[in-house]
């Protein structure tokens, strides 16, 4: 049998994609899996059925279908770890370098941070205040592109308890309710 520490999880990308949501790393549970948050525990599958982003509570089966919504999925470092503080400073250099390149190339109109963490080391931002939501400047660009607009949740891990299962959640309904002001959202507006 595999070790998890030797699975690696694929990046669901193309150009233009309307959110991609990053992640720290994989973790047991997930690299095991082999699938994006498949610890029952994390709330991120939960929180993009009930922020409103997709018509139902998808599995972590059906990663791949993110992009069916326009949607990505990556992790800043790819390294699989029983738990994030098991990774190092390389760890995080070397993704960001990684990221920062994936970013310039594919161009997404808004990258979704699933945790502090992962925004801090993506933009080198490790020691400012952060402010979960909608960042004040888009991020990443070149000359010729202004770069993605910025969201930050509270990690979905179950192992967060800084912030409550609906503050977690309620941040995936704000980044609908962006999505629809920016007329990118995949899914008809109930209101109309």
């Amino acid at each position: 049998m595999v070790d998890f520490m030797e699975k690696w999880l694929p990046t669901y990308i193309r150009r233009d994609l309307a959110v991609l949501f990053c992640g720290i790393n994989p973790g047991r549970v997930s690299a095991t899996a082999g699938y994006h948050y498949a610890n029952p525990a994390n709330l991120f599958w939960r929180g993009l059925f009930e922020g409103g982003l997709t018509p139902r509570k998808l599995l972590p089966e059906e990663t791949s279908s993110l992009l069916d919504y326009n949607y990505g999925i990556t992790d800043l470092v790819s390294r699989p770890t029983r738990s994030s503080t098991e990774l190092r400073e390389d760890d995080y250099a070397t993704g960001a370098a990684h990221f920062v390149q994936m970013i310039q190339t594919y161009r997404p109109r808004v990258i979704c941070f699933n945790g502090i963490t992962a925004f801090r080391h993506a933009t080198g931002q490790k020691k400012e205040a952060v402010t979960l939501g909608l960042q004040p400047e888009q991020a990443f660009g070149t000359d010729d592109w202004k770069g993605s607009y910025v969201f930050v949740i509270p990690s979905t891990s179950g192992a967060n308890a800084s912030f409550t299962r609906e503050e977690r959640i309620a941040k995936f309904g704000e980044l609908s309710v962006f999505l629809r002001r920016k007329d990118w959202h995949p899914l008809p507006d109930p209101q109309k």
